[in-house]
């Protein structure tokens, strides 16, 4: 009976470890398919839509940045966070014929600074999925700049809300609290401000540079 156990033992391990195996090369062909294919998607949209060729080059970039951050150990740069956060709304632009109502400013270029990664990007997709963003007397708001003294970063986001029967989980802000956490400890503020009609978040980061944080 042991002898039979023990080659059980080591047959279930053998599998386990093809199935890593397999798991790991599925990981490594899945993303190069994906590149390939949208690439000859790209190819094809050129000469029909600049508008599609845009969002093709959009959504690549959006996926590439996607599967290369490590979200659970490093810092990224805040830069590279705008530019998937710019993309992320360019696809939805398009997917609602370029009606939203977003009014984006961006107050400075940071060039060094290093955020947690997918928090501001989160922050902006609970927006984009739950908030009224086709009025164009009261748009959508994203405001991102840099305080005075330079050791703050703040993130105001504003929103009126659909009106829906269908209830909000909160399950995106508490995982945005719980990395915040993971992060910064205690020295972040968050203000949130949530009603029937509106939502508005204040965010305030200290700012860390791209050679403090590894230093």
């Amino acid at each position: 009976m042991k002898v039979i156990r023990k080659e059980n033992n080591i047959a279930l391990i053998e599998k386990r470890k093809i199935e890593a195996e397999y798991a790991f090369l599925r990981a490594q062909i899945n993303p190069h398919f994906l590149f390939n294919t949208l690439s000859l998607f790209y190819a094809k949209s050129l000469t029909l839509s600049t508008e599609l060729s845009d969002g093709i080059v959009a959504l690549s970039q959006i996926m590439r940045y996607s599967l290369e951050k490590n979200e659970d150990s490093k810092m990224v740069l805040l830069s590279d966070e705008l530019d998937h956060l710019n993309n992320t709304i360019k696809i939805h632009q398009l997917r609602f014929n370029n009606d939203l109502q977003i009014d984006i400013k961006i107050e400075d270029t940071f060039p060094s600074i290093q955020v947690a990664p997918s928090i501001i990007i989160t922050v902006v997709e609970n927006i984009l999925k739950h908030g009224n963003c086709t009025l164009i007397k009261d748009p959508a708001v994203i405001h991102l700049f840099n305080s005075d003294d330079g050791y703050f970063i703040h993130l105001y986001t504003y929103n009126r809300k659909k009106k829906t029967l269908v209830e909000q989980t909160g399950i995106g802000m508490e995982n945005i609290k719980k990395r915040l956490k993971y992060y910064y400890g205690d020295s972040y503020e968050l203000v949130i401000e949530n009603n029937d009609d509106f939502y508005m978040l204040k965010l305030k980061l200290p700012v860390f540079h791209q050679v403090d944080f590894y230093s």
